[in-house]
């Protein structure tokens, strides 16, 4: 029976900004009769072929999505001769396909999950025989891989390490209650690119640097189009530039700490080293030494997006007292809507900011948030307060940086 959902993403470590995520791309999408199924990290959702086919090539810049991919076959998990007969067809047409493309020993790869491992277990090992008896049927060699974990399912390190996306193809199954659902895995985020880029970077530094994988998720979310201007008013080592960059943006950055200054300049000149046409990237950024509340000696023209993870306060090795969180959150406060005040004269209307703010833990339970309504408020901003198209309240946490100091991540938009 074909699924009545076409797609399935599942999400990161961090469930909730996967969610807002996928909410964003499909707001770009804005799909016609959706519908969806959430179950554990997964979202099961309802999409036209063709919106289908434009979802995967959006996820390219999603930051905290694992993997996602096709879902072609939906039954009753009792009705087994019956699924074995589906999933022996969507193999075989996978099987046949895959060979016609490479020509050589296909790798396969076999995702199951459920809250079963005695189910878990003997799915997988009907999905191996089916393959074995394909191969022996179709004398089309199949390597069956190995699993390095206890999850029925090979990272996103060992898919990419493998180069099954080229070599072969991952079966993917959900057993969901009394329904499993069968799959072609379509796309995984690829690790080894971002520890390459992480490790190839000309300056790091600890306590000014976004994560590779968050930054791609900050310049998603702005919902920023190819060919449109980003800002960074404290763009640190230069990390969101750089996301910008590889999305096709113009960007600018801002940085009143000479070192930051620095840093990001020799970041974003070595990126622009790795490309013949050199004059044509060195023409889409822009770096300044600059305090980000005084942006009118800078800027002339307005911008479509502000993405940014600002100055979250001082480095602090120990708990501070109540009154000293009180203090630096008072004074970020200050510092954000100042510069938000500034930046949003800039940025041109329906256009997003999304960043990133502090809150200090002072005790073993209890914390100092910002009032984020109040920086809206008094930065005429509208606070994003719900995602689009699932239960999802925002601003959201996004971890901590260290154990006293947490982020969250809030959006707005200039009306």
């Amino acid at each position: 029976m074909i699924s009545k959902y076409s797609v399935f993403v599942k999400c990161g470590s961090n469930r909730e900004l996967s969610k807002l995520e996928t909410s964003s791309l499909l707001e770009r999408l804005n799909p016609k009769d959706f519908s969806f199924q959430e179950w554990k990290q997964n979202l099961l959702l309802k999409l036209s072929e063709n919106e289908r086919g434009r979802f995967f090539k959006l996820l390219e810049h999603t930051g905290s999505i694992v993997k996602s991919g096709v879902l072609e076959i939906e039954e009753n998990i009792q009705r087994e001769k019956e699924w074995k007969l589906e999933l022996r067809k969507l193999l075989d047409k996978t099987v046949r396909k895959k060979y016609a493309q490479t020509k050589k020993q296909l790798k396969v790869s076999i995702s199951i999950q459920s809250n079963s491992n005695e189910v878990t277990t003997k799915i997988h090992k009907n999905t191996q025989r089916i393959l074995r008896d394909l191969s022996a049927d179709s004398d089309i060699p199949i390597k069956i891989l190995k699993l390095k974990n206890e999850n029925f399912e090979q990272t996103p390190f060992q898919y990419h390490k493998e180069n099954i996306s080229r070599r072969g193809f991952e079966v993917t199954g959900f057993v969901i209650k009394s329904k499993v659902f069968f799959g072609i895995t379509k796309w995984v985020t690829n690790p080894l690119v971002d520890i390459k880029q992480d490790e190839g970077r000309k300056v790091r530094f600890f306590t000014h640097g976004t994560s590779i994988k968050l930054a791609r998720s900050l310049v998603f979310l702005s919902q920023i189009q190819k060919g449109g201007t980003l800002l960074d008013p404290f763009c640190g080592t230069g990390t969101i530039l750089l996301e910008g960059l590889k999305q096709g943006l113009n960007v600018i950055g801002i940085d009143k700490d000479p070192k930051c200054f620095r840093a990001s300049k020799e970041n974003l000149n070595q990126y622009t080293l790795h490309f013949p046409s050199k004059n044509q990237v060195k023409e889409k950024w822009k770096v300044f030494k600059q305090d980000s509340r005084h942006l009118s000696t800078i800027l002339t023209n307005k911008v479509e997006a502000i993405v940014t993870e600002p100055y979250l306060g001082p480095f602090l090795n120990e708990l501070p007292e109540e009154y000293e969180a009180e203090s630096i959150m008072s004074n970020l406060e200050q510092l954000y809507v100042s510069v938000l005040k500034t930046s949003k004269e800039f940025l041109k209307t329906n256009s997003k900011v999304v960043m990133i703010v502090p809150e200090y833990q002072y005790s073993d339970k209890l914390v100092i948030k910002p009032n984020i309504e109040k920086i809206a408020n008094r930065s005429s901003l509208v606070l994003e307060t719900e995602s689009a198209f699932f239960s999802l309240t925002t601003p959201i946490s996004i971890g901590r940086k260290h154990n006293i100091i947490g982020r969250r991540l809030a959006v707005f938009s200039k009306s």
